[in-house]
């Protein structure tokens, strides 16, 4: 697998991974017992944490990429905060996103379903309270992993080479 394509699915699997552990922690309070069910009912929400950081992994590569064109060096440390930076930027308005189209989803193929106006008057303090939990709960241990994922993408990247074997 090329470095960039690993270290963007490494990226979003871990938000998708940490969004599942907050949200279960947050919900059941540390409970083993709850934790299947719980990571069952958490796959609701974290497919917006998995698409921001996917847009964020994106994003700072092709940051990266510039800033070779310009012979600029990263360290790891600085590409991990420019990688969370642009997720952390991205979740709430993709998780905005993903709250109306699984209302849309409700509306379309559920039995009985909710009040479109609930769902929407909902939606600011949703976004709000994920966005600080995911901060609050999030930021340290995707820091800590990011940094290693970051660390062994510019290692992959500093020994690829353009020429032929």
């Amino acid at each position: 697998m090329k470095p960039r394509a690993e270290f963007v699915l490494t990226t979003a699997a871990i938000a998708l991974v940490l969004a599942i552990v907050a949200f279960v922690a947050m919900l059941h309070q540390w409970n083993l017992s709850q934790w299947p069910a719980g990571a069952l009912e958490a796959l609701k929400w974290a497919p917006a944490a998995f698409f921001a950081a996917l847009l964020g992994a994106l994003g700072t590569t092709a940051w990266h990429r510039r800033a070779l064109a310009r012979q600029r060096r990263w360290s790891a440390g600085g590409m991990t905060l420019r990688t969370l930076l642009l997720s952390y930027l991205a979740f709430p308005l993709l998780l905005g996103a993903w709250v109306a189209a699984v209302s849309a989803g409700d509306q379309l193929w559920a039995a009985s379903p909710a009040p479109v106006e609930d769902s929407l008057s909902w939606l600011p303090l949703t976004m709000l309270l994920f966005t600080v939990f995911a901060i609050v709960l999030g930021a340290v241990p995707a820091f800590i992993l990011e940094y290693f994922v970051s660390r062994r993408y510019l290692r992959r990247q500093a020994a690829v080479t353009t020429g032929s074997a």
